[in-house]
């Protein structure tokens, strides 16, 4: 019976510490070259309707700077899309379907009323 219960609480261990890695995996560095100051972001499933909470960690995100993007998930997918408010009032969107669990770092760019990311 021992032997049984800590077979299970090992399982448990394990199950515990591979979801709580698969919910950091989406973290990424996002690179402001949109040619804007950024003062929301939001992140969201590629295939979700409506969009997450502000994930921006600073008060405005100018024009060349990075910032760390950490967020929570219950979502257990790679493809996340991204929305920002700009200092002119725009939402600028990317919808493309950003693999963030392959790229860490997030480039976006904004010129002649079109967006797109480049990834490293």
């Amino acid at each position: 019976m021992k032997k049984q219960f800590l077979s299970l609480f090992a399982a448990l261990v394990i199950c515990a510490s591979v979801n709580t890695f698969a919910q950091g995996m989406q973290d990424f560095t996002l690179i402001n070259a949109t040619g804007v100051t950024i003062y929301h972001v939001y992140i969201t499933p590629h295939n979700s309707t409506t969009w997450g909470p502000d994930v921006m960690g600073a008060d405005v995100f100018m024009d060349g700077d990075e910032q760390p993007i950490s967020f929570e998930s219950q979502e257990d997918v790679c493809f996340w899309d991204i929305k920002v408010d700009d200092s002119e009032g725009n939402a600028l969107k990317w919808l493309e379907g950003i693999d963030l669990c392959t790229y860490y770092t997030i480039t976006l760019h904004y010129a002649d009323g079109k967006g797109w990311a480049t990834f490293e």
